[in-house]
């Protein structure tokens, strides 16, 4: 009887959290194993003090991107920037595609570690989905490394669907071209917050017929 009550407080000592020492934790375990194996007969209720482990929670898949928006300490501007990885993941390997606003100017930037040189010196195409490849200008950077899109970066990111995939081809001048899908889930969620904190324009409606 003396065993049989000892697992039962160390069932519900460990199910309601209490026992947080190490050792304690131990000990806990090992009566419970213990009351498993010699009570369970005799004791089923012993059993049913065992804790179940909970499902971890999902990941949200359908939006890769992690924004940030704080405000400049020199003249209180918004800053705010928008950044995803390529399908083949951040390693290395990988590349990233960020949305920048800071000042007044909003660029998109593909960076990686094999991305190297001014960002000039790359020739820029990219697909929608399985639209037909189209050629943007390249530019460099206001700050850090990458490249950046040229012409008009609001227009064109306004213009974004609400998920599928951006195909990015970067030509450099020398050395192998460099490729990577980023995909746009929860576009609509990030440009709504980066229109409100950099003021963007609302996009124009296009007319009927």
């Amino acid at each position: 009887m003396r065993r049989a009550a000892t697992c039962a407080v160390a069932g519900v000592l460990l199910a309601s959290g209490i026992a947080s020492a190490p050792a304690a934790g131990l000990r806990q375990i090992a009566q419970l194993r213990d009351c498993s194996a010699k009570e369970r007969s005799e004791r089923p209720e012993c059993s049913e003090k065992t804790p179940r482990a909970s499902p971890l929670p999902q990941a949200n898949q359908g939006n890769s991107w992690v924004v940030s928006l704080t405000t400049s300490p020199l003249d209180y501007s918004p800053v705010a920037i928008a950044t995803t990885s390529s399908r083949d993941g951040a390693g290395e390997s990988g590349m990233t595609l960020s949305i920048h606003c800071h000042g007044g100017r909003s660029e998109l930037i593909v960076a990686g570690s094999r991305v190297s040189g001014r960002g000039d010196g790359y020739a820029i195409s990219y697909r929608i989905n399985d639209g037909p490849p189209q050629q943007v200008a390249a530019a460099v950077p206001a700050s850090g490394t990458g490249v950046a899109f040229g012409g008009d970066v609001i227009r064109f990111l306004q213009s974004l669907p609400d998920g599928g995939g951006l195909s990015i081809h970067l030509a450099p001048r020398t050395g192998p071209a460099l490729d990577a899908v980023f995909p746009l889930g929860g576009m609509d969620v990030v440009r709504a917050k980066i229109t409100a904190a950099c003021r963007w324009p609302q996009p124009t409606a296009k007319p009927n017929g």
